[in-house]
């Protein structure tokens, strides 16, 4: 079931944007980028971690912990984790 919250935002959407952003930063295509592989397989290190934190922050209006790409190391489970802290909100 597809989760949708307030924002419009749904886990299929932020897969997308995630997949986009990291794609940007590897220098790979959105569509190679898979959401269940941990983001370091595709060379995410600690400063592309911490951009991609400000840029979700930014695209989704949260306060997010330095933390949140090591304790959610994949676009399915960081989805899952933003949505849940969008629908808090």
């Amino acid at each position: 079931m597809t989760q949708t919250v307030e924002t419009g935002h749904t886990e299929a959407s932020l897969q997308a944007w995630l997949a986009q952003r990291v794609a940007s930063y590897v220098r790979l295509s959105p569509d190679t980028i898979q959401a269940d592989a941990p983001l370091a397989e595709y060379g995410l290190d600690s400063v592309y971690a911490l951009t991609l934190t400000g840029d979700i922050e930014e695209y989704l209006g949260l306060s997010l912990d330095s933390t949140l790409m090591w304790d959610h190391p994949t676009i399915a489970a960081l989805s899952k984790v933003l949505l849940e802290m969008l629908d808090k909100q």
